[in-house]
């Protein structure tokens, strides 16, 4: 189930209350969404029976995601290669990507293809919420993990499920929500450790069994009418932010407006003046300036880490500690909890990536775009519909055991990236027909053998 709640007028999600050290007296000061918890942490499992996950996705999914989401359809491309897996025994890890809020939801879709339920791994922020959206979640097949410091009982939970062939494993192997849903950010090597250590358990097992990932990816497709969903919002952005009057502009001009004019707030904000200049340019100085003193402060004896979200969630786990053990005074929490805001800032702005407005962009680009710039000031994104999505399953890549040595990159998230990466650029040209319920169709790709990176 979603972390958004319904909030006001139709078409309105938002989260729940924030600390309210984060929040600032100006009217455009951030809003933090409650991704990161100052309370000690409790691993929350899946529960294990298979009644709710059939009854959910047979008879309320689809329902929930057209009427929250605003997800028409959905094309799953090459289900019977994970039936065949599941059908030949091996233990199985799903790596996603995570395009929009409603991925976890539309796998729904994936379980009705292949008939069989899924675990799925859930930032304990998704927990922190009304009881009965936690009961459902978890009923899902939802469990928890801890993205700010070691989570050895999830861990455990992933890897007995895998090794024992329970259920698949369903993950974000982004770590975190792109709002881009045509571009992978680097993968996380975490769903590779847990199959490996999967992989070698199972090997054990007499007789022993195998362990593979298949990589999914989900394309989304908006069907509707630009000019119709987005003009309300860029007109109650342009209120926000006293930018004045849009006469003759396109709707392309509109959605750099209000990004530009968000990002000035939060240089405002952050950096204490507003910066000129081209715009992809000020967001990578706002993450360099925004992140550097902290980086200087906490992780300075450190090699870099790739990619933003590595950058930020190593900052985050030397920050919270001793925050959440309670060994720092009033003084000194408000000021981490300003650094924490400065990575959450950092976080959603470094999801703007090079070139995404460029020509002429598809309508999921100016979308994206403006959800990202709305939740930012709002902490609420507008519903647009409708939408179709594909699902796409990749060839099962089977685990070895070991991994080779002295590489700088993981040789099974490699693989793994390159796979999701062709899948995702089918996609992009290969758009299904306009889409009702949910369909199944053979996998349009032909296999591929890539070259072997790792060693059994």
């Amino acid at each position: 189930m979603p972390h958004w709640r319904r909030h006001g007028r139709p078409g309105k999600f938002l989260q729940g209350d924030r600390p309210p050290p984060i929040r600032g007296t100006s009217p455009h000061a951030l809003v933090m969404q409650e991704v990161v918890i100052e309370a000690p942490y409790e691993f929350i499992p899946a529960h294990r029976g298979r009644l709710w996950p059939w009854f959910l996705s047979n008879f309320i999914a689809s329902w929930y995601l057209r009427k929250y989401y605003g997800l028409r359809g959905c094309e799953v491309r090459g289900s019977e290669k994970l039936r065949a897996s599941l059908d030949a025994g091996h233990g199985i890890l799903l790596p996603s990507n995570h395009a929009r809020p409603c991925d976890p939801m539309a796998a729904a879709w994936l379980t009705m293809a292949v008939d069989h339920p899924f675990y799925c791994m859930a930032s304990r922020h998704t927990f922190n919420q009304v009881w009965y959206e936690k009961y459902l979640m978890r009923r899902c097949g939802a469990f928890s993990i801890n993205r700010e410091a070691p989570d050895h009982a999830s861990l455990s939970f992933s890897v007995e499920s895998i090794a024992n062939a329970d259920r698949p494993i369903f993950l974000f192997a982004e770590g975190n929500l792109t709002r881009h849903n045509d571009r992978l950010a680097p993968l996380l090597d975490g769903a590779a450790s847990i199959a490996r250590m999967a992989a070698k358990r199972r090997a054990k097992q007499n007789p022993p069994g195998k362990v593979v990932v298949h990589g999914l990816i989900f394309k989304y497709y908006f069907r509707g009418s630009l000019e119709e969903t987005l003009t309300p919002v860029l007109d109650d952005l342009d209120r926000r932010m006293n930018l004045g009057p849009s006469d003759g502009l396109s709707l392309k001009e509109r959605v750099l407006r209000v990004t530009e004019g968000q990002l000035a707030n939060r240089e405002r904000e952050f950096l204490g003046e507003v910066r000129s200049g081209d715009l992809q340019e000020r967001i990578e100085r706002f993450l360099e300036d925004a992140l550097g003193p902290i980086d200087a402060e906490w992780v300075s004896d450190e090699a870099p880490r790739r990619g933003n979200y590595h950058r930020i969630q190593r900052l985050r786990s030397r920050i919270l500690p001793d925050m959440i053990d309670k060994k720092v005074g009033e003084e000194e929490r408000a000021r981490r909890w300003k650094q924490l805001a400065a990575c959450y800032a950092a976080q959603q702005w470094g999801l703007y990536l090079p070139g995404y407005l460029d020509g002429d962009p598809p309508p999921e680009h100016l979308i994206e775009t403006v959800e990202r710039t709305e939740e930012d000031l709002t902490d609420a994104v507008t519903l647009h519909a409708p939408f179709d999505v594909v699902i796409h399953v990749g060839d099962a890549i089977e685990v070895p055991t070991r991994r080779v040595r002295g590489q700088d990159e993981d040789p099974l998230t490699t693989e793994l990236t390159a796979q999701m990466q062709r899948m995702l650029d089918h996609a992009i040209a290969h758009p299904p027909e306009p889409i009702r319920g949910y369909r199944v169709v053979a996998d349009p790709l032909p296999r591929e053998v890539p070259e072997r990176v790792a060693a059994n």
